[in-house]
Parts: C-alpha cells; sequence; structure tokens
C-alpha cells in the first residue's frame, strides 16, 4: 500500500529538527498577477528549485510561470493542495511525500507516533490449488518493549485472522487497521505443500494504541563460539536522536573483543544519512576524511560538484526534540573487515546506503535472507520559508516558517553514490548460498525471537561464521509460499527513505540561485 499523505495522530511537538525551504518567494504575492494561494505557489516554487525529476515534469519547466493566467489555471485546477502536488511529480515516483503537518512530520522521524507497540505483516491465504483466496491473516513480528502489544502478552510469530469481530480480507484490511484499538481474532497455521491451512483459535487479544517512541536500537546480544566473540544488532531505524544510546553499544561490542558483526535490518526502512554514515564508522573504522556517500542533485543544480558526505571519527549527539548538542565523544569503532547483514524486501534507503557506502574499502558485507528494497534516492523536507538554503533548526529561525499553514513536502531531491561511483537501483540480492526464504514460511513451527541463535537468519550467519553453515536445511529450495502484500511499516509516514538534515548543510554545497 503506497501512501504519499500523512494521517498521523500524533500530539507532541518533536521541536528543532528539520530544515529545508524552498525558492526565494516562495510564498504568496511575489507577484501582483499570481492569484494562486499561497499553499498553491509554496508547492510549486518549491519542486521547481528541489525535485529531482524537475527536468522531466514539464509542469515545473521554469518558463511556466511566465504565462501568468497558464500559471494560476495550473495552480487552482486541482481540488486540493496534495492532488496538486501529485501531478506536478513523477506518476512512477512512490517516494515523495506530501505533508500537511510538518510538526507531526518532525516528530514521527524522531520515532514518535500513535502505535500498538508492535510491527505485523498481512498475508493473502493460499488456497488447495496454491492461488490467493481473498481472504488475509497477518502475523507479529516483533513487539516494542514495554508498549500495549507487550502488555497484552503478544509475542513474534503470533497469527491473527480477524480485527474488532471481523475477519480480514483484502477488501476491508485498511478499513480494520484504521482504528485505535485492535480486538485480535488469533489463530493458527499449518502449511502444505502449496497452500496454508488456518485454524481459528478461542481466544482474542485486546491491544490499545497510544503515543510512542520507539527505540531503534531493539535488541543486542553478544555470543561465544569457539575463539570468536559474536556481536548481534537488531537495527530498525536510522534515526539521529539515538547516536549515543548507538555508540554506547559498539563500546560494549569493543571492550567484549567482537570481532564479528551481525546487524539485521530485516525490518529497517532507512532514516537519516548522517546516522547511516556513523554506524557505517562504527563498524569499519574507515577514515573520517573518506568518501561515504556522494549525493547528485537534480539538472538545475548541475552547477554543483556531487559533493561527499564523508566518514565521522566523533558522534554527533542530538537530544530527544531532535536539537544537536555536541560532537565531542570519538566513534567506537569495530574495525572490522567484514560484517553479515539480514535483510529482506523492507531493508531500504539508509540501510542500502549502508552496504553502498562500505563496499569501496575492503568490508566485505555478506547479505542474507532475501534480495533488498532497491531505493538509492533521497529527500529533505521543504518548509515554506523565504529562501532555498534557509534552515529553520533552532526557534528564531523557525519563527520565519509561513504561520497561515502548516503544510510540507518531502520530494526526492538527490541519488546516492558510493566512492566507486556506484549505485544500487535493483537493490542487493543475497549473498551466494545464503538466500532464506521468507520469514512466513516458518510459522507453523513458530517463530524463535529475534537474535535467538535458531532464529533462520541469524542461524545462517552465525552457520557462516563457523565455516559449518549447520543452516543449509532452511536456506532450502523448497516452496516458498510468501503471499506478504503488506508491512504495518506503511501506516507510518515516511517509513522508506534517507534524508538530510540540518546539519548536513554545512557538508554539501548547493547552488543558491
Amino acid at each position: 500500500m503506497v501512501m504519499k499523505k500523512f494521517h498521523l495522530f500524533i500530539y507532541l511537538f518533536a521541536g528543532l529538527i528539520l530544515f529545508q525551504g524552498c525558492d526565494p518567494g516562495t510564498s504568496a504575492n511575489d507577484s501582483g498577477e499570481i492569484t494562486a494561494s499561497e499553499e498553491r505557489q509554496f508547492i510549486w516554487n518549491g519542486l521547481n528549485f528541489w525535485y529531482y525529476w524537475q527536468k522531466s515534469v514539464p509542469e515545473l519547466a521554469d518558463e511556466r510561470k511566465e504565462d501568468i493566467p497558464s500559471f494560476n489555471q495550473l495552480l487552482k485546477g486541482p481540488s486540493s493542495d496534495e492532488e496538486l502536488f501529485d501531478r506536478l511529480i513523477l506518476d512512477e515516483d512512490k517516494n515523495s511525500w506530501f505533508i500537511e503537518n510538518y510538526e507531526e512530520h518532525e516528530a514521527a522521524q524522531l520515532g514518535t507516533s500513535k502505535s500498538f507497540g508492535f510491527r505485523f505483516g498481512l498475508i493473502e491465504e493460499r488456497g488447495v490449488t496454491g492461488l490467493g483466496t481473498g481472504n488475509v491473516f497477518g502475523y507479529v513480528q516483533y513487539i516494542m518493549p514495554d508498549s500495549p502489544a507487550d502488555a497484552a502478552g503478544l509475542k513474534r510469530g503470533d497469527v491473527f485472522r480477524g480485527i474488532n469481530g471481523e475477519n480480514i480480507t483484502l477488501n476491508n484490511y485498511e478499513n480494520l487497521l484504521d482504528n485505535d484499538t485492535y480486538n485480535l481474532s488469533m489463530a493458527t497455521v499449518r502449511r502444505t505443500e502449496n497452500w496454508y491451512q488456518i485454524d481459528d483459535l478461542d481466544e482474542t487479544v485486546l491491544v490499545q494504541s497510544e503515543i510512542i517512541n520507539e527505540n531503534p536500537i531493539h535488541t543486542s546480544e553478544m555470543y561465544y563460539f569457539g575463539a570468536k566473540t559474536v556481536g548481534y544488532l537488531l537495527y530498525n531505524s536510522f534515526r539521529f536522536n539515538y547516536h549515543e544510546e548507538l555508540n554506547e553499544r559498539f563500546a560494549e561490542f569493543k571492550e567484549n573483543n567482537v570481532d564479528e558483526l551481525v546487524l539485521d535490518l530485516r525490518y529497517n526502512g532507512g532514516g537519516a544519512l548522517i546516522t547511516s554514515a556513523l554506524l557505517a564508522s562504527m563498524i569499519s573504522g574507515v577514515d573520517a576524511n573518506s568518501t561515504f556517500a556522494e549525493l547528485r542533485y537534480n539538472d538545475k543544480r548541475s552547477s554543483v560538484a556531487p559533493e561527499p558526505f564523508t566518514f565521522y571519527e566523533k558522534v554527533p549527539i542530538y537530544d530527544q526534540s531532535g536539537s544537536f548538542l555536541n560532537a565531542d565523544s570519538d566513534v567506537n569503532s569495530l574495525g572490522l573487515s567484514r560484517v553479515y547483514i539480514l535483510a529482506s524486501g523492507r531493508t531500504a534507503s539508509a540501510s542500502e546506503t549502508l552496504i553502498n557506502g562500505l563496499r569501496p574499502y575492503g568490508v566485505e558485507v555478506i547479505v542474507i535472507g532475501t534480495e533488498t528494497f532497491g531505493k538509492d534516492e533521497g529527500s529533505i523536507t521543504v518548509y515554506d520559508v523565504p529562501s532555498a538554503m534557509y534552515s529553520p533548526s533552532n526557534s528564531q529561525d523557525r519563527s520565519k516558517i509561513n504561520p497561515n499553514h502548516k503544510l510540507a513536502m518531502q520530494p526526492i531531491v538527490f541519488k546516492i553514490f558510493n566512492a566507486d561511483g556506484e549505485d544500487y537501483p535493483d537493490g542487493f540480492p543475497p549473498s551466494p548460498g545464503t538466500t532464506v526464504q521468507h520469514e512466513i514460511n516458518y510459522l507453523e513451527g513458530g517463530l524463535p525471537p529475534l537474535g535467538h541463535p535458531e532464529e533462520q537468519l541469524f542461524k545462517t550467519a552465525l552457520g557462516k561464521i563457523n565455516g559449518s553453515f549447520f543452516a543449509k536445511d532452511i536456506a532450502d529450495d523448497g516452496v516458498d509460499l510468501s503471499m506478504h502484500f503488506m508491512d504495518s511499516s506503511e501506516l507510518i509516514p515516511f517509513h522508506d527513505d534517507v534524508y538530510l538534515l540540518p546539519s548536513d548543510l554545512d557538508r554539501i554545497s548547493i547552488d543558491k540561485k
């Protein structure tokens, strides 16, 4: 399910984070002849200046503004501001976002949203013929500690067939998910050669959503196998307000002489580019003057040479409101020449940037699981402010944001390459011999906790590390029954992205004209 519009029910104001404005004269009345609303002018001017594919959209051409009557008609024609935004981006662009309320958007980037405290997937049932039936069941991927789902007793691998007394189908799942209370009808799954048997349980679980701030560092463990110390980290989003805690986890790995790292990114759809570069630095110890990523902008910015986004030797620390505090602490680097990445089709954006950014420096990246998403484009938050390079990162600057509306945009504005000029539009396939079927194929036997040595993907990584590859039995060629069509992360806006922060302006060059 693709969602370009934010429908967050968030009542917290996150405060001082993202930046970006649009072209000078973004707001209304830069010409007395333009009668379209200031919101409509903001949308057009912001996309005209920043949108990566601006040249490919005739309605965003600079000369479009020269014919004032036609320009007014263009801006006034759509029935809503969001419809205008949709008309001005490419049909195939599913990763640029219209933001109805930037305060809610900022909170979401910090991990604050209304949530039940568990992530789940939805799967269409297969019938005896092996074809889809239109009926749907869900399964729990993970539980956030101390959340409503945790209190309700849900656990990874639990299966449910209904919500609020109604069985889930392809026709009603969106309506059923749009509730603040889930009364889940629990079930079990049995798989045959080519279909699922769903058995209802006489059991329901009631879960009430609430405002939650999810810590992206879900699980970190260490295991000892002979002479090897293996670190495991389940990391679910690249959130810049958790840098200090992330560095502390790597300090623990370093103190315990971790020499093999398994980084679980199967549920990680991306986040801040700065955090991706920082994590790569913690893994590798690559020199801070070395290029982690190269960002290339639209043709209007073609006069600017691609600017390198480098690795880190100091940790940029932000508080939970997103405000920068300091960069005094050294990066706790493991200096590894190899890392194991547990991946899925939900591994996207900043997760893939991490893989791509390490490759030129002799770091062997072993991808285990299934092919990653393939999103090598990034965004910024565009506010309605006086200047394109304006950065509302403090209260004084934020006072200059147009007070008449809360609209903003999150358009794609750059493509990402590594130091060798490589991108990743098709994602990253599993390394040879490490393909593991989608986890729903193992629901019948239950899903072990994430980070447990018997969990399918982690078990495969440990087999590779030990050299015995004792996980051959799960990386098999059996019938893949996955008809996974939706992930609950899609209910949260901005779930698959890599974006820049205000401080990143000091590290890149953008033509301000």
